[in-house]
């Protein structure tokens, strides 16, 4: 256990922490968000499982379409995602 002392001298320095860097002291404290569903993983996945029947169905042409598509997808969720970071 922690004597009187101790525990003034501790939160002074959480209470510096805080004044400090409040994004790390919110992390440490766990008053974080929760984590995301990881969307991006998920298209990732889609899209490896989609490439064969793309690829038999509309060939090399379908492919590169393909590929803008699922490019375009995660590029609006890293932007929605930063959008509501700010």
């Amino acid at each position: 256990m922690l004597d009187d002392k101790e525990r003034r001298i501790l939160a002074d320095l959480e209470r510096q922490l805080t004044a400090g860097d409040p994004g790390f002291a919110a992390r440490m404290g766990g008053t974080e968000s929760p984590r995301p569903f990881p969307t991006i993983t998920v298209l990732l996945v889609l899209l490896f499982l989609a490439f064969p029947f793309v690829m038999l169905l509309s060939g090399w042409f379908g492919m590169v379409i393909a590929l803008d598509v699922f490019a375009l997808a995660v590029a609006g969720v890293l932007i929605s995602r930063r959008r509501r970071s700010r």
